[in-house]
């Protein structure tokens, strides 16, 4: 088994989870591609991968904090900032999603 092996599977999943049809809805599919990618990147020493690929965990966890959403009639903060997402955000999401699940995937670490 390969050192990577677990995060490319949980990319491979989130990646998955991100191609529509969304059937409980587009942000619960976000919630669910999110809880992947944490459990993929639990517990990695990142002082292992290069700039590039701390660069892109550092966008997605951006993306994947709820910091500073308050809630409002009822909702979790998590549920307000994945409703904040604009479809660039989404995009992007996924395009690092891939980026990183490919990346996970090509190492033979």
């Amino acid at each position: 088994m390969k050192y990577y092996d677990y995060p490319a599977e949980k990319f491979a999943n989130a990646r998955q989870i991100l191609l529509p049809p969304f059937p409980k809805g587009e942000i619960e599919a976000i919630d669910r591609a999110f809880m992947e990618c944490r459990v993929g990147l639990h517990r990695m020493n990142r002082a292992k991968l290069d700039d590039t690929v701390r660069s892109w965990i550092y966008t997605l966890e951006c993306f994947m904090n709820a910091e500073g959403f308050s809630d409002a009639d009822g909702e979790s903060a998590w549920t307000l900032k994945l409703k904040s997402l604009t479809d660039a955000d989404k995009q992007e999401i996924s395009r690092l999603v891939t980026d990183l699940g490919n990346w996970f995937a090509s190492q033979e670490v």
